[in-house]
């Protein structure tokens, strides 16, 4: 078969037999919009005029929900809070079915929400809740046991890092990625961590540009300097693949001893980038448990972000989209 027809039959026939475990930093991406028409007499600002609120997953949630509507059996696994946040995301994942009994609640970190305040697609200010910082021993623990105990059912694991404290721990991530290891679990990185040590043994890393220079202490320039950053993350980290996201300039694959891979954007007319890498490193996952070349998963990751920044906030491709703007090519 061709590569094309490698990726088709991946995504309508194999993804649906592929069961995935999420672990990271889950969010709900709140949007507030309205509209603006004046500015306030107590300050500067725009006074924005109500219209509607809507809530989505956001974080590892929207990696989760972008496994899950490709087609794949999803577990869930971070904290959230019993506040109204949490109760919102648990009951959207259950709702999509995905299996959220790997979601603890820790004392004082609230479900982290991300408001963005916007006007005829324009943001106006974005505003945090959350409380960062390693998460406790105690929950550390809690999500090994639940790892162990569903292991066997697993196709991959992936850790999805937004520095928020669910994978600040390295000692953590080390044991994760052992446990995966000892049973022939494929295990992906997204991370924004500067520890990548702790990813030796990962079955590949995706850092963006920005998370690769920082990793690494050097700004990356030309050709050249991508080249040594990538070498040098690969080399520290010790994973066995690194694949950047590079913007419009597409996606770049390292693995040791190889000549840098370089697979450029698809164009498509840009309305969000917001989840764009939640959606590359779902593909990528995906592609590769279900027999795809590292190329051809790549490849597939880019059709599938040229699907999704089209689109306005944090929305997931579904199987539908990625089929039907692979057959567009």
């Amino acid at each position: 078969m061709s590569s094309k027809e490698n990726m088709i039959c991946a995504v309508e026939k194999k993804f649906a037999q592929k069961r995935v475990l999420v672990i990271g930093d889950l969010m709900v991406d709140e949007y507030v919009t309205g509209n603006v028409r004046r500015i306030s007499p107590e300050a500067p600002v725009p006074v924005l005029n109500f219209k509607e609120k809507r809530l989505e997953a956001g974080g590892a949630s929207n990696v989760a929900n972008n496994i899950k509507t490709l087609g794949c059996d999803v577990f869930v696994v971070g904290t959230a809070a019993e506040d109204d946040a949490g109760k919102w995301l648990r009951m959207h994942l259950k709702e999509q079915k995905m299996h959220i009994d790997g979601i603890y609640e820790e004392e004082k970190r609230p479900t982290i929400v991300k408001t963005r305040f916007a006007t005829k697609g324009q943001q106006l200010l974005r505003m945090d809740n959350e409380v960062t910082g390693c998460i406790t021993e105690e929950i550390q623990e809690k999500i090994i046991s639940y790892l162990k105990g569903n292991v066997d059912e697993l196709d991959a694991v992936v850790l999805s890092d937004y520095k928020k404290g669910v994978l600040e721990s390295s000692a953590f991530v080390t044991e994760i990625i052992r446990i995966c290891n000892e049973h022939d679990v494929l295990i992906s990185i997204d991370s924004k961590s500067r520890k990548i040590e702790a990813f030796k043994n990962a079955d590949f890393v995706k850092p963006n540009n920005l998370e690769l220079e920082e990793a690494v202490g050097m700004k990356i320039t030309d050709d050249n300097s991508l080249n040594e950053a990538g070498k040098i993350y690969l080399y520290k980290s010790g994973a066995k693949c690194l694949i950047v996201t590079r913007g419009a300039d597409g996606i770049s694959v390292f693995l040791p001893d190889q000549k840098r891979m370089d697979f450029p954007s698809k164009a498509v007319q840009v309305y969000d980038v917001t989840g764009a890498g939640d959606t590359v490193i779902s593909t990528i996952t995906l592609g590769m448990v279900s027999g795809l070349c590292i190329e051809e998963a790549v490849q597939l990751a880019n059709y599938a972000a040229s699907v999704v920044i089209s689109k306005v906030g944090t929305a997931p491709i579904t199987r539908e989209e990625l089929i039907g703007r692979i057959n567009e090519e």
